[in-house]
């Protein structure tokens, strides 16, 4: 639901449409519900099993990857909300293709986790770091266009560039989320935290 949501959201980004928009924003909730049910169920698990080990590192690990799948899925609806406040204002060609190939960075992103996650494979957490790196860049052209419409321009056109500076972040949230799953996933096979590459300190 949270890959659909990311996908959806920017597709009605694009093209401007405010009722999915206002769709994608009312289905955060049944999302919100499955959340809940997982923490639940992993509550239930650690007080009456008391498990050891490798089962204690997977509940631990799948209630980190849920709560990072809620707040992604949180980040689809700021998306979708963005499309109201854009409304009428037709977004330009270079913005468009933009927003489109990160959302599609960001669908893949969230699937390529999930996956890792559903395989028990940590081996994922390394090529999405990498794929993290590409979104890193395609923020920040987002966010280089949003300052060049800001520049001696009227009010609606500074908060549309800042509607657009928003968007580049959102993403790139949604990127680091699926990283951080992906990480949970090394912990819960092989119970080591991942370490930070010092190139990324920098």
């Amino acid at each position: 639901m949270a890959e659909t949501g990311h996908s959806t959201a920017t597709l009605r980004l694009k093209v401007g449409d405010l009722t999915i928009a206002q769709q994608t924003i009312h289905n955060d909730e049944p999302i919100d519900d499955l959340t809940h049910g997982v923490e639940d169920t992993c509550f239930s698990l650690l007080a009456r099993q008391q498990p050891m080990a490798s089962d204690l590192r997977a509940i631990l690990a799948t209630l980190r990857i849920v709560h990072e799948l809620e707040r992604s899925a949180d980040l689809s609806v700021n998306i979708a909300k963005a499309t109201r406040r854009l409304y009428p204002t037709a977004l330009d060609p270079k913005v468009r293709g933009i927003i489109d190939q990160m959302g599609r960075q960001a669908a893949n992103q969230t699937r390529l986790a999930l996956d890792a996650y559903a395989d028990s494979d940590p081996t994922w957490a390394s090529a999405l770091a990498d794929m993290d790196d590409a979104m890193d860049e395609l923020s920040k052209s987002l966010f280089r266009h949003s300052l060049t419409l800001g520049a001696n321009a009227d009010e609606g056109t500074i908060v549309k560039a800042m509607q657009i500076a928003l968007l580049a972040r959102h993403y790139e949230r949604i990127a680091d989320h699926a990283v951080t799953i992906a990480e949970r996933v090394g912990f819960m096979v092989t119970g080591e935290h991942p370490t930070m590459d010092p190139a990324d300190a920098v």
